[in-house]
């Protein structure tokens, strides 16, 4: 019995001690949560003021070393970027920029017959009516399909709508980096100061009078490369410093691009200037992350807020 009751208070109290350690890990690990929170949200403020510039390295790159309010351990890495590096789908669907979206479908994956289908879909889930396209699908054939109330007939809310249009999911599962080619929040054609080589390389396919998607592709993304390191990040060839430079006219970007004589849909497709502002702010504590990402249009005295979004992420 009194073996029994040792064996038995010790199971007790390696069972207590077990569950206080895994107390104090849950509540190191919500503090380390909340307290990234609180550095993310402070390196979306501080990005927030317009005079603060994407070279501002001392304030956009913290950590204990150089920001007293921070301790070991911690750091904060804020990006600013133009939203107008990437595509405005809804503009594109609405501009019917059909040359565009068949070149990248194809650069994806996809077959003629496939892409012109998700196209099809993809503008009938845009427009205001209930006529189907060629080889869309409304109202009538989402029902057939056990989908009711689709599709929206409105410009898409966000890129996870993007996914309930049948046949996209092939581009997800083709593409995973898709969404860096996409947004919904610009107001303009494709930023040539801020698009990043890969989507401005995708421009230029569609851009070129050649439809070898495969094959140009790469000799694109090489010329869109030289062009953001030469052309935009200055003489030092590193991106956010002080020496990095603006295209200032569309038509001399367009030919350091080496697109020349360009025609109507090819100078709508492009655009300066974009006053859309992304601003991801990443904070660490520990072995915690946070990810906030603010999507603004104005870093002035009264922005317009359009999406907010927070991630945790864990190392």
């Amino acid at each position: 019995m009194v073996i029994w009751l040792i064996a038995m208070l010790s199971l007790i109290i390696y069972s207590t001690v077990r569950i206080v350690a895994h107390d104090m890990d849950l509540t190191i690990a919500q503090k380390q949560g909340f307290r990234a929170r609180q550095l993310a949200e402070m390196g979306i403020n501080i990005a927030m003021n317009p005079v603060v510039k994407e070279y501002d390295a001392a304030l956009l790159n913290m950590s204990a070393e150089t920001n007293p309010m921070l301790t070991d351990g911690e750091t904060v890495v804020v990006k600013i970027r133009g939203e107008g590096g990437r595509f405005n789908l809804n503009r594109v669907l609405q501009s019917q920029d059909r040359v565009l979206l068949e070149r990248m479908f194809s650069l994806w994956g996809l077959g003629n017959d496939d892409a012109d289908t998700l196209i099809d879909r993809l503008m009938d889930w845009t427009d205001q009516n209930d006529g189907t396209t060629l080889k869309g699908m409304e109202r009538e054939e989402y029902e057939e399909l056990g989908y009711i109330g689709y599709p929206f007939n409105r410009p898409f809310y966000s890129l996870d709508e993007v996914l309930l249009v049948p046949g996209f999911d092939v581009v997800a599962a083709n593409a995973p980096d898709w969404r860096d080619f996409f947004t919904i929040y610009s107001s303009g054609g494709l930023d040539l100061n801020e698009a990043e080589p890969k989507v401005l390389a995708a421009a230029m396919l569609a851009s070129s009078s050649t439809s070898d998607a495969q094959d140009d592709y790469g000799r694109f993304l090489e010329e869109a490369t030289e062009f953001v390191q030469t052309s935009r990040w200055g003489a030092d060839g590193i991106e956010d410093t002080e020496d990095d430079q603006k295209i200032q006219d569309i038509n001399t970007g367009l030919q350091m691009l080496g697109i020349e004589a360009a025609d109507a849909m090819t100078l709508q497709r492009f655009g300066l200037n974009e006053q859309t502002v992304h601003i991801e702010s990443v904070a660490t504590v520990g072995e915690y992350r946070k990810r906030v990402v603010l999507i603004v249009r104005g870093r002035n005295a009264n922005p317009q807020i359009l999406t907010r979004e927070e991630v945790p992420l864990f190392e």
